[in-house]
């Protein structure tokens, strides 16, 4: 348990102002601000609806489109600390687990993405006010960053398979595409082919690219769907991580 706790806390350092941390803060805030700017033309139907609307819009627009890419990118770039440098040869050297190594590699994904899904609610909320003092109609009306927030930690533990799929592949090959091409054709899929063949419930329980929308989905209503696929993402990608660690622990990544 030291190990992997010093493993962790090394991995912490590594990823200190480099481009994974600035896009875990950034790609949220940006998507906030492009439906902002969207946003704040629209009086249409009631106050209340607006900033729902305004919110549900959000994590629409990040939970199908950009979290997906985002992911991929969050394991090639924390893969990449140490196959740019082909710093495996020196971490496998070090008396620590292999082991140790690889978790502590999940941990920094599941981290930066932890601070993604809370970045995303308070920048809602915080829009939201900005919303509320531009347009008086709307003054007085609450702002739901409580019921967002625990929509978007929903899609953040339904993105735990996706996660763990996505840092395999972006581990096991030194190439920055190959995780970026498995993401892009995982959302192409979703998008393209599956819809077209109307698997329904099949898709929703068995594609890992499918689980946070269903999580995300409708978010102002309650449906039993919801918490069993942040439950499958979140017991499924611990499973699948253990086997990777386990794995690629067993290769020469040198």
């Amino acid at each position: 348990m030291n190990e992997i706790v010093r493993a962790v806390a090394a991995e912490r350092l590594k990823l200190k102002r480099t481009l994974a941390w600035r896009i875990a803060i950034g790609a949220p805030l940006t998507i906030v601000l492009l439906n902002f700017m969207v946003s704040r033309r629209s009086n249409a139907g009631r106050p209340e609806d607006v900033l729902l609307g305004f919110a549900q819009l959000t994590l629409t627009t990040w939970t199908i489109v950009v979290l997906p890419l985002y992911t991929a990118l969050a394991a090639a770039l924390v893969a990449a600390l140490e196959h740019q440098g082909n710093n495996w040869k020196h971490l496998f050297a070090l008396p620590v687990e292999r082991r140790s190594i690889f978790v502590a590699k999940w941990t920094a994904g599941v981290g930066l993405l932890l601070v993604s899904s809370l970045v995303l609610p308070a920048a809602v909320g915080m829009a939201s006010e900005v919303l509320k003092a531009i347009q008086p109609a709307l003054r007085g009306t609450p702002v739901p960053v409580a019921l967002v927030t625990i929509r978007s930690l929903q899609v953040f533990c339904a993105t735990g398979l996706m996660l763990s799929i996505q840092l395999w592949v972006s581990l096991r090959w030194p190439s920055f595409i190959a995780g970026l091409a498995v993401g892009i054709g995982a959302v192409m899929i979703l998008l393209g082919g599956v819809a077209r063949a109307g698997l329904g419930t099949i898709v929703i329980y068995l594609y890992p690219w499918a689980l946070p929308p269903t999580a995300m989905a409708r978010m102002a209503e309650v449906h039993p769907d919801r918490l069993l696929v942040s439950f499958e993402g979140v017991v499924v990608g611990v499973l699948v991580a253990a086997v990777g660690c386990w794995r690629l622990s067993r290769l020469d990544m040198a």
